[in-house]
């Protein structure tokens, strides 16, 4: 275990954010504590330079994929329930957040080898810097509660109770504020950073889930994953100004990588949508079964993965024609997924 003064330089490179699901219902709060699994052998040694890197929340497991064989090369245990990952902006590292246990893990983001663990960052579902690299939020959705952390040594400086399950965050560029989405009180909470303190509240799409901020940061975008659509929020304003239709379940954002246009989740509807943040509107759709969830771009645009939460699959979709070229088996409950050949995060 390595000292709680690790050096942070670090900066949200992107999120991979996705609420808590089982394999048989599109929505259930965060599970308990699973009882004791079977082991899982530890990571071997990868030759290739850059694999994808899955968490299988289900089996506090990392599951190692071969990029160009489109098969899992091997899984190890990482700690109970990891749902979300991220790395930092010089691709350093990949930090891995257990919300059952407790810790951050840090990963060879070419390799997926465990480097260092740190200890003591209660229940991180999700988790971000903000821009300016000085605060380090986790959003605790078991605890209905948001930390916020002093960056440069991880030391604890707020704790808040808000609603029911926060689940996501996103912050503005100018880092005054972090956004979090309520996902069992329909709401999303602005809180500011310079003191730690709630600015408002508003109610929106029904299961917020992933959050996002539109270039500019003229709006935010909602995933409402109990209804149909992306809820286009007005913060200044705080007021809902269009509801964007993708399909049910609409649930997370990933970036294209060109500046405009983000891949959207939808769960229940078994798809996803690309939707252009400039005028607001849907393009192409493209199934994809099994609850798709958190997705990585290639780095070449023509590959979109995808994690499947209840079928313990990765679909590869090839981006240009829309179909799934590879279907992954992997660990259960597949959730957060990267790989460091990935597009740019915008």
């Amino acid at each position: 275990m390595f000292s709680r003064l690790f050096p942070v330089v670090l900066l949200v490179a992107g999120l991979s954010g996705c609420s808590d699901a089982d394999e048989n219902r599109p929505v259930v709060k965060a599970a308990s504590p699973a009882a004791a699994k079977p082991a899982v052998p530890a990571p071997v040694t990868v030759n290739s330079r850059d694999v994808a890197i899955v968490l299988d929340s289900g089996e506090d497991a990392v599951s190692l994929v071969d990029l160009h064989q489109y098969k899992e090369l091997s899984k190890f245990n990482i700690g109970k329930e990891p749902h979300h990952l991220m790395a930092t902006p010089d691709d350093r590292y990949l930090i891995v957040a257990n919300a059952v246990s407790n810790n951050l893990v840090f990963l060879d983001p070419h390799t997926g080898e465990i480097q260092r663990r740190l200890a003591d960052i209660s229940d991180p579902y999700q988790l971000g810097f903000s821009p300016d690299q000085k605060w380090f939020v986790t959003v605790s959705l078991r605890l209905d509660r948001v930390d916020i952390y002093k960056a440069a040594d991880f030391s604890l400086v707020k704790r808040l109770k808000l609603g029911k399950a926060p689940s996501h965050l996103t912050f503005d560029s100018g880092s005054s504020t972090v956004f979090v989405t309520l996902q069992d009180s329909d709401e999303i909470a602005a809180i500011s950073l310079a003191d730690q303190k709630l600015l408002w509240k508003m109610p929106v799409g029904k299961t917020p889930a992933g959050i996002r901020m539109t270039p500019g940061d003229k709006y935010l975008l909602v995933g409402a994953m109990g209804k149909n659509f992306v809820d286009v929020i007005d913060w200044r304003a705080q007021k809902s100004v269009k509801h964007v239709v993708t399909g049910e379940g609409a649930h997370q954002f990933q970036p294209r990588g060109d500046g405009r246009h983000v891949f959207v989740s939808n769960r229940v509807a078994g798809s996803v949508c690309e939707m252009d943040e400039t005028n607001l509107t849907v393009g192409r759709c493209f199934k994809v079964p099994g609850g798709p969830d958190c997705m990585e771009v290639s780095k070449d645009g023509k590959e979109l993965w995808v994690t499947s939460r209840w079928i313990k699959r990765v679909h590869v979709v090839d981006i240009g024609s829309g179909e799934i070229r590879h279907a992954i088996p992997v660990g259960r409950s597949p959730h957060g997924v990267y790989f460091f050949s990935h597009a740019a995060r915008s």
